[in-house]
């Protein structure tokens, strides 16, 4: 018989739709494309736009109607402000911490638990949040763009840079890349230590960037043409161009990167590119707003219809359901496994006794050694008696040492238990020889590999604890940058 569990797994996260009054009220969520059948309902505050969606926490970042961040917890609990200064630039790399600028340009960084806020030696115009903690914010000092390199909550700048153009409201963060619009080119640096990057030219005046998610390429369209240039990320150069029958007021990119939808200068109506042959698959109409049109799991797109949203095939563009009133909601797909049945305790906290004293080997290297075989053996051992949460795969256990395990013991069930995050890392080798320099109070981080938007994020973490007090103790006692997040990795 097969492992339950294992299929589970092997299906990867649900596809799910949530909607959320745009003026605030009830929430509901759906299993993509079951649009009949409800799975959770909450309570959100107004929507104007979401910022990104945190599938460890299983909350959204919001931007509410008066521009302030918010969160919405799809765990059940009450939506939060997160700040009630409305603040500018506002951007999350996980839907965990929303980053914005205040009216004074200082940076804020806001969490639950706690805020952090860094003033730059010149006002902030703009804040790239990196998915490895760091960010990079911009400045403007005459006719010079001013970039630092930071790590929050470290307020030291790491490196910074000077580049010979005005910062405009046009940028973009493609993969490891910060790219800013000029009039004629689009000038970049890499995230990771500011380096600049080659630029690419442009014939006018950027109106908008959308890159693919992979950022092998980016959709640029520019003030009073009517075409649409396409960047080879691997040239820097523009390699072709798709002619549209109007000018170009705006673009939006399919999360899974398969359609561009391009908003024309004049009229209700979008254009449909299919982006694996960049062809024009034709036009649609549709009222545009902070979320809609938008492309659906299955590839459909969903339009904004008078009170109404209508799916139309992305191939075709033929209409193949109509959700009656649905235009009065604000629509976010995404992918997710939160919403299945989860087994009995995977929601408790695990704690373990360490021992007193570690015995000594004198043939063994150094007493380090001796310490470390007991600690991995004692994770080993919490490790293997935790049930993994359905719809993640088991960390392979390692080596097994001479020391025997330590039982755990079982504190009681908590409904609320925290994680302490330290990274999301691409390289799983990395993210291990950085799980193995992390101790706290004789415990070792450890590796959990998730999956986002198809690809592997390994991230480093230490937990769960029974509450959030522990765990940001935790956090601060590791010395490193961290955030915490409710629930179990």
């Amino acid at each position: 018989m097969g492992d339950p569990a294992r299929a589970e797994a092997s299906r990867g996260p649900d596809p799910i739709l949530i909607r959320m009054p745009r003026s605030g009220g009830a929430v509901t969520a759906y299993l993509y494309p079951r649009l009949d059948s409800v799975v959770w309902t909450g309570r959100a505050t107004s929507v104007d736009r979401v910022l990104g969606f945190d599938p460890e926490g299983g909350a959204l970042a919001v931007v509410d109607a008066k521009g302030q961040g918010a969160r919405v917890d799809l765990r059940g609990a009450s939506p939060t402000i997160a700040s009630r200064a409305k603040l500018a630039s506002l951007a999350t790399p996980n839907g965990v911490e929303i980053y914005g600028i205040d009216a004074a340009g200082s940076v804020e960084r806001l969490t639950r638990g706690g805020d952090w806020t860094f003033k730059p030696p010149i006002p902030a115009k703009g804040v790239f949040p990196q998915t490895d903690g760091s960010i990079v914010i911009a400045a403007q000092r005459g006719k010079e763009a001013v970039l630092w390199l930071m790590h929050p909550p470290d307020t030291k700048i790491r490196d910074s840079v000077t580049l010979p153009i005005t910062i405009g409201s046009v940028t973009a963060q493609v993969g490891d890349r910060v790219y800013f619009a000029t009039d004629t080119a689009l000038v970049g640096v890499r995230s990771r230590d500011l380096s600049e990057v080659p630029a690419i030219r442009v014939h006018g005046r950027v109106v908008a960037l959308a890159p693919t998610p992979s950022g092998d390429r980016i959709y640029v369209a520019m003030e009073n043409d009517p075409s649409l240039a396409v960047v080879d990320r691997y040239t820097d150069r523009i390699g072709t161009s798709i002619d549209l029958p109007g000018k170009i007021a705006g673009l939006r990119m399919d999360g899974l990167g398969r359609y561009v939808l391009v908003r024309p200068v004049r009229g209700d109506s979008a254009w449909v590119i299919a982006v694996a042959t960049n062809h024009v698959v034709g036009a649609v109409q549709t009222k545009w707003t902070g979320d809609l049109p938008a492309t659906a799991p299955d590839g459909a797109i969903a339009l904004y219809s008078g009170r109404d949203v209508v799916f139309v095939d992305g191939e075709t563009l033929q209409a193949v359901r109509t959700i009656a009133g649905g235009a009065s909601d604000y629509w976010y797909f995404t992918f997710w496994n939160g919403f299945r049945a989860r087994a009995a305790g995977v929601d408790e906290p695990v704690s373990f006794a360490m021992p007193d004293s570690v015995p000594r080997d004198s043939g063994s290297a150094s007493s380090d050694s001796a310490t470390r075989a007991t600690v991995d053996s004692v994770t080993r051992s919490v490790q293997s008696v935790r049930a993994p949460a359905i719809g993640q795969h088991p960390q392979p256990a390692r080596a097994a040492q001479p020391t025997p395990p330590v039982v755990p013991e079982r504190t009681a069930p908590s409904s609320s238990p925290f994680t302490v995050s330290f990274a999301a890392l691409l390289n799983a080798e990395k993210a291990h020889v950085l799980a193995d320099s992390i101790v706290v109070g004789g415990s070792h981080a450890r590796v959990v590999p998730s999956q986002r938007a198809g690809t592997t994020i390994y991230r480093v973490v230490l937990g769960p604890f029974a509450n959030r007090a522990a765990a940001e103790q935790v956090g601060r006692d590791s010395k490193r940058s961290y955030w915490v997040f409710p629930g179990q990795p």
